[in-house]
């Protein structure tokens, strides 16, 4: 069978053709250092290529979720050591400005420390995150959380939303808390509702009022009793003589103290009460001289300080012949004075570290989580590389092996095509 010189240079064309688009291929893989440049390369590799690249770009995402969450994590961490850290200098403060030995100028300085302590906290609370978002607004992260008034008073502009980060296809991550659970939502042991704020203005207003009067009064023997304040209710308050102790809790209405009278001479103190001015002069007197105190005072209706204390007590030592010794006391509701805020301040302290605890808790879990995915990217990452990756010694033997061949079949070509009818007769 011969075949016609048109066909023959048509067959030598393809043929070279053909060379020509496999050393451009192999080209192209040497370039790139990828295996597959076109899906026509490798159809089935390049799904499952194609599969692989899009777990990996999950997976990224869920690790760029975890670091996310663990910075904000981290951030608040940072922010409630801070925080901690006020509270321990307030306390400090406290017990610094309950020292009787102070002079009102002295306590109003420690106080106007606590108004610069209170600015320190509305700024630690209005913390913002790498991204320029609060921290403590809950969902409204663009809205300032934490706002004091023209009156002191702080308010809370955020919401009670938790932001959720996918960090696995089954797996949420906590990466923030909400203001309100940190710096509000605080019970002290007497079951009282306060925050942070709320809590460095009563100390404040505490020492302020340890500059008029006393959480309790002593007197050498003998004293007055007298009623500031008229307020009808149930009177709390413990009076000590020698080594006996007793507590009261007396209904009064007006300025009658005779109930009270009654009261304390029934008690087992070796005090005798009696009544001057009407009734409304409470005289105690020790038997054997011992010094009589009074302390622990309660009254209804107050739960914290005020910024105007209330008084409902004067506590009066006199001689025997009833001059007074010295001035007389004006006796605090035990809830205004620095000691009642010591507890307080603990209950605050320890609720911070119990944030913190949590805060620390989803961090350890944000760490593994970043771990566990960081080596499951590396892993899919590896098969990627092993399905895309080009193999480029392999690729440059091909290479020259198919150049060779498309160096030989062009020679073969030119000495064809250069005979003639003879050549082919001969």
């Amino acid at each position: 069978m011969k075949i016609s010189s048109k066909l023959f240079n048509e067959q030598q064309l393809s043929l070279l053709s053909k060379q020509m688009e496999k050393i451009q291929s192999v080209q192209s893989k040497i370039s790139s250092g990828k295996n597959i440049v076109f899906a026509s390369d490798d159809p089935v590799g390049a799904v499952e290529l194609s599969g692989l690249n899009d777990i990996s770009s999950k997976v990224q995402q869920y690790i760029n979720n975890a670091e996310l969450s663990l910075s904000r994590l981290q951030m608040m961490d940072d922010t409630l050591e801070a925080t901690k850290n006020v509270f321990i200098r307030t306390k400090e403060l406290a017990i610094q400005a309950a020292n009787d030995v102070l002079a009102p100028s002295d306590r109003e300085s420690i106080a106007l420390e606590f108004d610069e302590l209170k600015k320190e906290l509305i700024s630690l609370a209005n913390t913002k995150d790498s991204t320029g978002a609060h921290l403590f607004s809950g969902f409204k992260t663009q809205t300032v959380p934490f706002v004091m008034d023209s009156e002191g008073t702080v308010s809370y502009k955020g919401d009670r939303g938790v932001i959720n980060l996918a960090v696995s296809e089954s797996r949420m991550l906590e990466s923030t808390i909400d203001g309100g659970s940190v710096f509000k939502d605080i019970v002290t042991s007497s079951g009282v509702s306060t925050d942070l704020f709320e809590a460095v203005d009563n100390i404040s207003r505490s020492i302020r009022t340890a500059s008029s009067g006393v959480e309790a009064a002593k007197a050498p023997g003998i004293a007055k009793i007298n009623l500031t304040n008229e307020d009808p209710g149930t009177y709390s308050f413990t009076i000590t003589s020698g080594s006996k102790t007793a507590d009261f809790s007396i209904g009064i209405t007006g300025s009658d103290l005779s109930d009270l009278a009654t009261a304390i001479n029934a008690a087992d103190l070796d005090i005798t009460a009696s009544l001057e001015d009407s009734n409304t002069t409470l005289k105690l007197t020790n038997q054997y001289s011992y010094d009589i105190e009074m302390s622990n005072v309660q009254i209804p209706g107050i739960t914290k300080s005020q910024t105007d204390p209330t008084s409902f007590f004067t506590f009066q030592p006199v001689d025997a012949s009833g001059n007074n010794l010295g001035n007389s006391q004006t006796i605090y509701d035990f809830d205004q004075t620095i000691a009642s805020r010591l507890d307080e301040m603990m209950t605050i302290q320890n609720h911070l570290s119990n944030q913190r605890a949590k805060v620390g808790a989803r961090i350890n879990s944000a760490n593994r989580q970043t771990d566990i995915m960081r080596e499951r990217h590396l892993l899919i990452n590896k098969d990627i590389s092993k399905l895309a990756d080009a193999d480029l010694a392999e690729l440059v033997t091909q290479l020259q092996s198919q150049i060779t061949s498309q160096e030989a079949t062009q020679k073969a070509f030119v000495r064809i095509s250069q005979l003639n009818l003879f050549d082919h007769i001969g």
